[in-house]
């Protein structure tokens, strides 16, 4: 049987109120004596006593247990060097914050999935039951989870995704800069025709770097084609329509791609080995994230850099403070991202000889 702190306070000769102040670190603001602080700490070691965690966090009404719930829960498997940034990022600050992590990945079932609100009602019985103290959410745009968990004042902060509430808590990058930058970086490297391999419009960062990719062609004064568009929302995409935009002849094809992840253009550079086209003598190719990754590709992968690792452990802060009833000084943060060149983009290839 798991030993109690009665028995604890027997062993020690004290009170078990006076183990407890012990062992919460209250022992000077109670004034208890050094000696008989020793003594309890001796007879936790010879008993092997360890605090019942359940009991605790009835106590206190804290868990010290944050979720991070991602709006697909397939995001946490595979190979995905923002994934594992963002997880080594938020770990790393959970266990300096005194935190366990929860992976929020379990779908909607019984009763609940089946009462007016469906999936979203189930999600939310799910979170707050009392297991977690707060959640760290990556969703889509106007995802309804959101405004759910806020009406319900459970504590949320958006990683890597915003909101138009004022209220609520959120830290992004700013992604239509940073889609600015890379085609911009393109644009100066002569490139013309330039291919963008884009994120879902639901999600924020897949829409504002669509936008920031528009900005820049348009802003030199070319045509974005629909075509050249192609929505490849993860690396295990479907790429055969973005294969086909290189099988025109040289001088149709695109000379660059833009991919609004560095996972996707990872894949991209697969494939357009595949086509026996070489990056980048062939084809240029910029991604987003710029994550360890980008170091060990063939060739370096040049990519915009969003501090991944920072923001998820700057995320996580800013969720312990909000649990925590404290109000810092920002609370909805926008970081500026910068491009890292590295060898994926060369100028543009010179246009075919003609005989």
């Amino acid at each position: 049987m798991p030993i109690t702190m009665r028995e604890v306070a027997q062993r020690a000769g004290v009170s078990k109120a006076t183990v407890s102040y012990v062992l919460n670190g209250r022992e000077a603001s109670m004034r208890i004596p050094e000696e008989t602080r020793d003594r309890i700490l001796a007879a936790v070691r010879e008993l092997g006593y360890h605090p019942n965690g359940l009991a605790r966090s009835l106590a206190h009404k804290r868990t010290h247990t944050i979720a991070i719930v991602m709006q697909y829960p397939a995001l946490f498997s595979g190979w995905s060097g923002f994934t594992n940034e963002l997880m080594h990022g938020v770990t790393d600050a959970a266990i300096e914050q005194g935190f366990d992590v929860m992976l929020h990945t379990r779908n909607p079932e019984g009763r609940w999935a089946h009462r007016e609100g469906g999936l979203v009602e189930a999600e939310v019985a799910n979170l707050t039951d009392g297991r977690v103290d707060g959640a760290l959410l990556l969703r889509d745009l106007e995802d309804p989870l959101t405004l759910a968990l806020r009406q319900r004042c459970f504590p949320t902060v958006l990683m890597f995704t915003h909101a138009a509430d004022p209220d609520q808590w959120f830290l992004d990058c700013d992604n239509i800069a940073g889609a600015r930058m890379a085609t911009e970086y393109l644009l100066s490297l002569g490139h013309t025709r330039i291919a963008h391999f884009a994120g879902t419009p639901f999600s924020g960062a897949g829409r504002e770097r669509r936008e920031g990719y528009r900005q820049a062609m348009e802003g030199a004064g070319l045509e974005v084609r629909a075509d050249w568009v192609v929505e490849l929302t993860h690396p295990d995409a479907d790429f055969t329509p973005a294969a086909h935009l290189f099988e025109a002849s040289p001088a149709e094809r695109p000379t660059a791609v833009f991919a609004w992840s560095d996972d996707v253009a990872i894949q991209g550079m697969r494939m357009l080995r595949g086509k026996g086209l070489s990056v980048p003598r062939d084809v240029a190719m910029i991604g987003f994230d710029s994550t360890a990754l980008c170091d060990h590709t063939d060739p370096p992968l040049t990519s915009v850099r969003q501090p991944v690792y920072d923001m998820a452990a700057q995320a996580l802060t800013l969720l312990v403070q909000r649990i925590n009833g404290e109000t810092p000084d920002r609370m909805q943060i926008r970081t500026l991202p910068e491009i890292v060149v590295r060898r994926s983009c060369g100028a543009q290839p010179a246009a075919p000889s003609v005989p």
